[in-house]
């Protein structure tokens, strides 16, 4: 079920994402901010930086964001395939409680917005609370680099 989508696109980086071009950095092969500095697109010519002076502290850089994609999900049909009407209503209802609304919720059933791996977990762990241990799983999933969370 799962797609891979883990080419880098540019066009996919916010406007407002930092990009860094510190060659040095001690983890650049692992951040993403790196990452998308090494992608600019070729007719860039500004743009939101880190810079040099992150190399100044001994934490390390603080906008330091992992390169690895995230398991994303979306769709509602397969996790509740095997639901009991009498139970339907109220897991759907905490869902949509906890996405944010019954709108927010069908984004996220049609694919509009994808569920992050820790919102994944928190419905798998209703569904479990609930009585369920099969079909605890999304219609769709995809690796992606997750330039929001």
């Amino acid at each position: 079920m799962e797609t891979d989508t883990t080419t880098f696109d540019f066009s996919n980086v916010p406007a407002s994402f930092l990009m860094c071009f510190l060659g040095d950095c001690p983890r650049r092969s692992d951040c993403l901010h790196f990452l998308a500095g090494e992608h600019l697109a070729e007719d860039a010519d500004w743009g939101p930086a880190v810079y040099h002076t992150m190399k100044r502290g001994e934490e390390g850089c603080r906008f330091f964001k992992t390169s690895e994609p995230k398991l994303m999900a979306w769709g509602f049909n397969t996790i509740f395939e095997d639901v009991k009407a009498k139970h339907e209503t109220k897991l759907r209802d905490k869902i949509k409680i906890y996405l944010g609304g019954h709108g927010t919720y069908y984004r996220y059933h049609r694919g509009e917005k994808m569920l992050t791996p820790e919102q994944q977990a928190w419905i798998i762990k209703l569904f479990q609370k609930a009585g369920y241990e099969t079909n605890l799983e999304f219609d769709h999933y995809t690796r992606v680099y997750d330039f929001d969370h």
